[in-house]
């Protein structure tokens, strides 16, 4: 991290170590089931205390993002079963409704420029003769 970020930073390091390692979560570069690196990794990735990484992992834990086994370490949880399964049902029809309104808006320009391509087919045809 740099400096000057952390200085203007106002949360404690280990939300801040927390907040880095969730963000590597969300973005898919640690899955689900995978580990997350040794304590001793995160610390000295994050220039911070051993016990501040633990502390980060923890906090991680606490909010269901990781799990942590004894002598086993931390992993990333399987968080799909975290999912709403109505809301996510209702997000995909609005957004199906959504891409059938775009569809018929393309279908309509596509009839009206197939309509004024036949015309103006029809105008050159009648010029040739």
């Amino acid at each position: 991290m740099v400096a000057n970020e952390v200085q203007g930073d106002k949360r404690p390091a280990s939300r801040r170590v927390a907040d880095a390692l969730l963000e590597l979560i969300d973005s898919g570069l640690l899955a689900p089931g995978e580990p997350l690196p040794p304590y001793r990794q995160i610390a000295k990735d994050h220039d911070v205390a051993v016990n501040t990484a633990m502390h980060a992992v923890r906090l991680l834990r606490d909010s269901g993002v990781v799990t942590i086994r004894q002598h086993a370490g931390a992993k990333v949880s399987d968080r799909t079963d975290d999912v709403d399964i109505a809301e996510e049902l209702g997000r995909a029809r609005a957004e199906v409704s959504e891409l059938r309104g775009k569809v018929e808006q393309v279908n309509a320009k596509l009839v009206d420029l197939e309509e004024r391509l036949g015309s103006i087919a029809d105008q050159v045809g009648k010029a040739e003769r």
